[in-house]
């Protein structure tokens, strides 16, 4: 899955925008996996009855017993008692389970016009008959495990009295399930991974999806509207950043990296990184200060050195710091 989900990146290089990953959701494809949730029902059956007392169990001992006659009234109310906060906790496990994958109750399948599909044929089928062969040697494995373990528990159930053998039993019966549960959960986290590679690979775009993707959003109203918004933050945060790179002393460039500093004598004596750019950002960040008319000193290793945050700049670099600022000053004094 993983080898498919390299080549789907190889073969699709550009990642899903935001319309497509909306039409992904409306017509239903999530990474949910209903292994993972049926596992987690199960291992809050087991707390349940971990938790839980044995009535029933109390019940049909003292029948066996003699010492009580137990009605067909007694045995369901006794049943129901025990059954419901059992049904009740692998019920909210589930709808938890579901939530936390797909952040809703039920989503359905549904077609919708031009909206990504997950990839289908016979490697698709080879995968999921290899996957149920695992879970199958899984479980089977786990199963014969436990019995291994507890086949010298299970000879001595015949020699106890009927309480106790009820009591054994059910203690017996609880750890098997907690071994299923383990077992479960493991292999539905297996299974929620293949769903992720196998979505996140069926959302990704090829150059041709990318144009008729764009072509659509463009006609698209909705999309329009959020591209205008977009566009306004990024003109918002252009904005922010000319007014910081305007009160800079200088800007230090390195190899696809520069760094706004910003320092005066009186109003700022303590140097500070007031930008950082990287790739794009730091040809940004040069044509500001272009523009502003601030001084732009190449140093790769200072600038390389400085390049992990905004923030003073740390003592040690006060000294090369200062060597740029006057050879910057000397610079502008020959001009």
């Amino acid at each position: 899955m993983a080898a498919r989900y390299a080549r789907d990146v190889s073969d699709k290089p550009f990642p899903p925008s935001a319309r497509r990953l909306a039409l992904a959701r409306n017509a239903g494809l999530t990474a949910a996996s209903p292994v993972l949730v049926a596992g987690v029902a199960c291992a809050a059956v087991v707390l349940a009855l971990s938790f839980g007392r044995f009535a029933l169990g109390d019940a049909i001992a003292t029948a066996c017993r003699g010492e009580a006659t137990l009605g067909a009234v007694d045995v369901t109310r006794t049943t129901l008692s025990i059954a419901a906060p059992i049904v009740l906790a692998a019920a909210l496990a589930a709808l938890l389970a579901q939530l936390a994958q797909t952040r809703t109750l039920w989503l359905p399948r549904r077609r919708i016009p031009h909206a990504p599909a997950l990839e289908s044929g016979p490697a698709v089928r080879a995968r999921a008959t290899a996957f149920d062969l695992l879970a199958t040697l899984v479980i089977g494995t786990v199963t014969f495990g436990w019995l291994w373990i507890f086949a010298p528990h299970l000879a001595t159930l015949v020699e106890l009295d009927p309480h106790a053998m009820l009591s054994a039993a059910g203690a017996l019966g609880a750890s098997l399930l907690a071994a299923l549960a383990i077992a479960w959960i493991a292999l539905g986290i297996l299974d929620a991974l293949a769903h992720h590679l196998a979505l996140a690979g069926s959302l990704r775009m090829t150059a041709a999806e990318k144009r008729e993707d764009d072509r659509l959003a463009a006609a698209d109203p909705r999309w329009a509207r959020q591209r205008a918004l977009l566009a306004r933050d990024v003109s918002a945060e252009g904005a922010a950043l000319s007014t910081a790179v305007a009160t800079c002393a200088v800007v230090v460039l390195g190899d696809d990296v520069a760094v706004a500093i910003a320092w005066d004598a009186t109003r700022r004596p303590i140097p500070t990184r007031v930008a950082v750019g990287r790739r794009a950002r730091s040809t940004l960040l040069v044509g500001l200060a272009r523009r502003h008319r601030i001084p732009v000193q190449r140093d790769v290793a200072f600038a390389r050195a400085l390049a992990d945050g905004e923030g003073p700049v740390p003592d040690a670099r006060w000294r090369e710091l200062a060597e740029i600022l006057v050879a910057v000053r000397h610079a502008d004094r020959e001009r």
